[in-house]
């Protein structure tokens, strides 16, 4: 039984840890930060998702330090088929894992799991879906040379987990997916890949090429170069290309069946699917209907959704479109605070005010000026300390503006911008955020944070934090923006305030009317961007 979820499944016939992928250290981040009970992942070697960024030697000890600091446990997948080179590296491996603190070891290969067991007794073995087990003699069989957990294969339906539950002892834990990708092939294990675009390739090795995505033609003997299309009434089809797994609306039953721990398929995902998938799944588990968070999981990158074999067969991905979304993931939240409670009015800065600090004593405008979280009620926070801009500042932009007739075509900052960057009130908080993708200054931006539901914020005062290598010289000549003065937070760094962020993984700084959250995520609706690739 489990013993240390961080969370209590409201409502469950038995407690279900929530186990999440990490493919890289950020979907770590994300998925402890959402509520996962624990994530799986894989070093370089002996992972099935070697296109994932994975985790060398010291990141794996990096992730399971981060990893239990927020009480969160740490699987490490050694689950290819083996070869005899690879059975060599192992005793190394499993050692490098158990000094590193890792919970488990996730193994299919009956060399690795006796090898493990000699060689780092003090990880536990869960055997991986790989091994395809489904029936109670062989979960028997597997516990008793030390097993600890067993990760059914997916093509399980519900009552053959019941009836596994029933016949295994009660110590000895069920794993099940829950949510994500499927395989045409039995337990995952193909050989597609290794044939259609060689060994290098190779699927049961972590590089499998998704052949049974791909879209096939029919060519009749007698024709060669004349391809047909595989065309079924409703507009077409994939031969082999199954529908991704949904059972959020299931989550009860499966804990009455006698699962333990419900998984998420996705180690070769990005970090905006696991915060949106692991805040949907805690949402459930903690309680709340799962008709409520059944659209959140509509917003990310997905197949045509299916209950897999739980209840029957998954179906085939017959549909027009795959991977379809509409949402993208604009930044993730590096730390919000307090505006000075007379920059949230509006109003002038208090020199004396211990929120505002040095820079604030000579400022007399709403914008820019000093904007600096309140330490006292988030300490830590990195906000934007923005020095004074003078009228004669924005009377020279303007004159610069108007004297270019094609300014604002060229996609500058307009007049409007210079107005409204002049007399913008602040709002009650100041966010510093890691931009991801493009969002503008007054855009509606969805918030993701755990334990609420998505709620709307519209960034203000919008800064680019320049750093000592990038040129804010240029967003000047270009007019895309308007510098503001050395960020005194970073040697070398320029403060420049600008009407969108555009520059991936830099950062920048807003106002907001909510409290955000390091870790949040923030993603914007662009029906007409992220449609996904369309099938014809």
């Amino acid at each position: 039984m489990i013993t240390s979820l961080k969370h209590i499944c409201a409502g469950m016939a038995r407690p279900m840890e929530l186990l999440a992928p990490a493919g890289g250290m950020e979907q770590l981040e994300c998925a402890v930060h959402f509520g996962a009970d624990a994530v799986y992942l894989a070093g370089k070697r002996f992972g099935m998702r070697r296109r994932a960024s994975n985790f060398d030697d010291a990141g794996i000890a990096s992730a399971v330090k981060f990893a239990h600091e927020h009480g969160v446990k740490v699987f490490v997948t050694a689950n290819t088929l083996m070869k005899d080179g690879d059975v060599a590296a192992l005793p190394d491996f499993f050692a490098m894992l158990q000094n590193a603190g890792v919970d488990a070891a996730i193994v299919s290969d009956m060399g690795a799991l006796s090898i493990c067991k000699r060689t780092a007794p003090k990880l536990e073995l869960h055997l991986s879906t790989q091994a395809s087990c489904m029936n109670a003699e062989a979960a028997k069989a597997y516990y008793d040379l030390g097993v600890s957990r067993v990760v059914v294969a997916r093509e399980m339906s519900l009552s053959d987990i019941a009836r596994m539950r029933e016949s295994i002892p009660d110590d000895l834990e069920i794993e099940a997916f829950v949510h994500g990708a499927m395989c045409m092939a039995y337990s995952g294990r193909c050989l597609m890949s290794d044939y259609m675009v060689g060994p290098s390739r190779g699927a049961n090795n972590g590089h499998c090429a998704q052949p049974c995505r791909w879209k096939y033609t029919v060519v009749e003997e007698t024709r060669p170069g004349e391809p047909f299309s595989v065309i079924e009434e409703d507009g077409g089809s994939f031969i082999m290309s199954s529908t991704d797994m949904n059972m959020l609306s299931h989550v009860r039953e499966l804990s009455e069946a006698g699962v333990d721990s419900i998984k998420i398929e996705g180690r070769a995902k990005g970090a905006y699917y696991v915060a949106s998938a692991v805040n949907a799944y805690r949402h459930v588990l903690d309680g709340e209907p799962a008709d409520a968070w059944q659209a959140e999981l509509e917003t990310t990158s997905h197949r045509p959704y299916s209950t897999g074999f739980y209840f029957g067969t998954p179906g085939q991905n017959q549909g027009v479109k795959e991977y379809a979304r509409d949402y993208q993931m604009v930044a993730r939240v590096v730390s919000c605070g307090k505006n000075a409670p007379s920059l949230a009015a509006g109003g002038q800065v208090d020199a004396s005010s211990p929120a505002t600090g040095e820079a604030a004593g000579n400022v007399s405008r709403p914008f820019p000026q000093a904007v600096v979280a309140n330490q006292a009620d988030a300490p830590g926070c990195y906000a934007a300390e923005i020095q004074p801009w003078p009228e004669s500042g924005i009377a020279a932009r303007r004159q610069a503006i108007a004297s270019d007739p094609y300014a604002e075509k060229k996609g500058c900052v307009s007049l409007s911008f210079i107005d409204e960057l002049a007399a913008s009130p602040a709002q009650a908080y100041r966010a510093v955020v890691m931009c991801r993708n493009r969002f503008f200054e007054g855009e509606t931006l969805e918030v993701l944070s755990p334990g609420r539901g998505v709620f709307t914020i519209r960034p203000t005062r919008l800064v680019w934090h320049a750093a000592d290598d990038a040129s804010p010289d240029d967003v000047e000549r270009r007019r895309e923006g308007v510098l503001a003065g050395a960020d005194p937070r970073v040697v070398g760094g320029t403060l420049c305030a600008v009407n969108v962020a555009n520059r991936t993984m830099e950062t920048y700084s807003f106002d907001c009317g909510e409290e955000l959250r390091a870790g949040d995520i923030l993603r914007v609706l662009r029906t007409d961007q992220c449609e996904g690739r369309t099938i014809e």
